[in-house]
């Protein structure tokens, strides 16, 4: 392994995890915020602008648990029916500790899980943008962090490829003498 790969699939490491991370919190941030509105009816996000640029309005709705799908197959007093960001707790925590690892088939889990989670993404803003017509910055934050994670992930899975190459090839080259 040259120091520039293993520069290169730290840095994606490092940015994986960070974004992971950054994930976390608005995961967080995005629970606090549907508990409290759900005990406090006059509560006010630091996130709700106006009435048309909203998270509360967002996290509140009947999409915010389960992602609108878990209470319709499950019902509304499942287990699985939690604050979608509960689900995205969970998430970031298991993508930044598959970050960790330089093993190509759990990079691959990690893209697939990221892949998945841009899917998700995909869904859910056609439910804010369409059907809720609303804008939730936090919404938006997420989304991107999904998509510049997917890229990140992409790319180790690419320097892991590499080097893995350049080993068999090494390892044929001494076989031959």
């Amino acid at each position: 392994m040259s120091t520039a790969t293993g520069n290169c699939k730290c840095s994606y490491t490092v940015g994986l995890v960070g974004l992971s991370a950054f994930g976390f919190l608005l995961s967080l941030y995005t629970s606090y915020v549907e508990l409290r509105a759900e005990q406090d009816r006059s509560y006010q996000a630091l996130c709700d602008i106006s009435e048309r640029i909203s998270c509360t309005k967002v996290f509140t709705s009947s999409y915010g648990r389960g992602f609108g799908i878990a209470g319709k197959v499950f019902g509304e007093a499942s287990a699985l029916n939690v604050p979608n960001g509960f689900y995205g707790i969970f998430y970031y925590f298991l993508v930044a500790a598959c970050s960790f690892s330089d093993h190509l088939r759990i990079a691959r889990l990690n893209s697939y899980l990221i892949l998945l989670s841009n899917g998700l993404s995909l869904y859910l803003a056609y439910l804010l943008y369409f059907v809720l017509e609303d804008l939730c910055i936090v919404c938006v934050t997420t989304y991107a962090v999904n998509l510049i994670s997917l890229i990140l992930a992409l790319q180790k899975i690419q320097v892991l490829v590499r080097e893995e190459q350049v080993m068999r090839a090494i390892n044929v080259a001494k076989k031959i003498k």
